[in-house]
């Protein structure tokens, strides 16, 4: 049995369908995380026949799929919802296309976040951010990408990831490293917080190249070393965190993805 995949897949194949959908229909991808640039979103907003129709194919059979956006300074949290975010909720909230948004604001990948004095600001920015999502969402399946350091910072009385899955319906822990036991023991917190939320998570799979942080990417391995690897992992998951909400492993992303099963 392999493990229930998950992928994020970048790019604009929305407005440029390549062959993405039969490359999940092959391997057995149950879940796409697909960017939607605003020129996408306009264009399904819009009807564009061609669009449509290249979202159609990615939900054939009983795959999700998730619209996707996200940009480091959203986190600095401003009045409003930036327009790349707005035009995902007016396509999630005005047509039937996706089964959910998903978001990756990652804050830590601001050079204040290194800053001791600047961090809490762009905690609560990104706080913020998620709040005015779902207020302006209702009702719409929202999956928030989140850091495993989020579970061990403070914000108020919780930490900056209790505070965050308030507003969403499940989150994407990305733990990357190539060392099972080491992306397990690093995402245990995040786990344990998530699942006392009653949330589903799953768990992030970093497949494409990142040369400058070694040991955190699977990107060039063998296929069947690489499959070996990942039925581990979903094995041992289910192990040590029983009755947590798991819903399988997410791979980042397509491109790396389809180089390891060249292989």
């Amino acid at each position: 049995m392999r493990p229930t995949m998950g992928m994020w897949v970048w790019g604009e194949r929305v407005l440029s369908p390549d062959g993405m959908t039969a490359f999940a229909d092959a391997h057995g991808i149950d879940t796409l995380f697909v960017y939607v640039s605003p020129a996408g979103a306009k264009a399904l907003l819009d009807g564009k026949a061609s669009a449509v129709a290249a979202v159609r194919a990615m939900r054939e059979g009983s795959r999700r799929v998730y619209a996707v956006a996200g940009e480091p300074d959203w986190s600095h949290g401003g009045d409003s919802m930036p327009e790349h975010a707005a035009l995902l909720v007016r396509l999630a909230m005005a047509t039937p296309l996706f089964d959910g948004l998903h978001f990756d604001v990652e804050p830590n990948a601001l050079s204040e976040w290194g800053a001791p004095n600047s961090r809490p600001a762009l905690i609560a920015g990104t706080e913020k951010f998620y709040a005015m999502l779902r207020a302006s969402a209702p009702g719409v399946v929202i999956d928030a990408a989140v850091n495993p350091v989020f579970a061990t910072l403070p914000s108020g009385s919780r930490t900056f990831l209790e505070a965050l899955i308030l507003h969403v319906n499940s989150v994407s822990i990305m733990a990357y490293r190539t060392s099972i036991a080491r992306s397990l023991d690093w995402a245990a917190p995040a786990v344990t917080q998530v699942a006392a939320a009653k949330r589903s998570w799953r768990l992030g799979v970093l497949v494409d190249a990142n040369p400058n942080e070694p040991g955190t990417s699977w990107f060039g391995t063998p296929r069947e070393k690489f499959l070996s690897a990942m039925q581990s992992l979903d094995s041992l998951i289910a192990t040590r965190f029983p009755n947590s909400h798991y819903a399988g492993l997410t791979i980042e992303g397509y491109d790396g993805l389809a180089l390891i099963y060249a292989n």
